[in-house]
């Protein structure tokens, strides 16, 4: 009987402890969240998947990864991933195009990027008749390009050639390798760059653009039809 006693309580205690794990899971919310790059601009992202904040907040996300914010807006309109990290411009285009798209949150307010050419090209007038390398066109670091370019005194169409090539990473393999003469990146890729001889043409942070990069974006809809999940990713 005494130890039946001992057993009771723990039993009770097992169970509720059962109870409520499933009510939390029930309680959770899967969401699928864009970015649209591999760089320091996307931790927000990764470190509240990793330190479990999404969890705390009832959401098990999976983050996804686009080539662009112009892809990853097109994933955003589209309710893939309703959810998205990426830079204003994108936005900005899009709701000039006729989207819903909307910013919820934001960060970033200046120009991290720099521009980098091959180790052989020393100075901006040696970037003439070349090419330079982008994500997609009407992304962030097609537009970062286009400014870039201006303000060292090339024309983007007239005096160099603005390519898509991708990723960060496959940019930069592109300058290396010989297929591109330049692109624009950021940390922490731009540090391995200059590591490996590339050289800065333009230092964007000294230029003093403000510009809106990294958001969280969603749309209208979404908004409308799931406020507290957008409330939660937020927080």
């Amino acid at each position: 009987m005494t130890k039946l006693r001992c057993v009771a309580p723990t039993m009770f205690f097992l169970l509720l402890s059962a109870l409520w794990n499933n009510t939390a899971a029930a309680q959770t919310t899967k969401l699928n969240v864009g970015y649209s790059a591999i760089s320091g601009d996307q931790l927000p992202a990764w470190v509240a998947k990793e330190a479990g904040i999404f969890q705390k907040n009832g959401l098990d996300v999976q983050l996804v990864y686009f080539t662009g914010g112009t892809t990853a807006v097109m994933a955003l309109i589209s309710a893939d991933t309703p959810l998205s990290q990426v830079a204003g411009s994108a936005v900005v285009n899009s709701v000039l195009s006729g989207s819903d798209s909307v910013i919820v949150a934001a960060g970033i307010t200046s120009l991290n990027y720099y521009l980098m050419a091959r180790p052989d090209i020393k100075t901006p007038e040696q970037l003439k008749g070349g090419s330079v390398a982008i994500s997609r066109f009407g992304s962030s670091s097609d537009f970062i390009a286009r400014f870039a370019l201006s303000k060292i005194g090339l024309t983007p169409g007239k005096d160099v050639t603005i390519v898509q090539i991708g990723s960060t990473p496959d940019r930069v393999a592109a300058v290396l390798t010989g297929r591109v003469q330049a692109t624009v990146i950021n940390p922490p890729a731009s540090i391995i760059a200059e590591k490996k001889g590339m050289t800065v043409l333009a230092d964007l942070p000294k230029l003093g653009l403000v510009y809106q990069h990294t958001t969280a974006a969603t749309t209208r809809k979404y908004i409308r039809e799931h406020a507290d999940v957008v409330r939660r990713y937020v927080k």
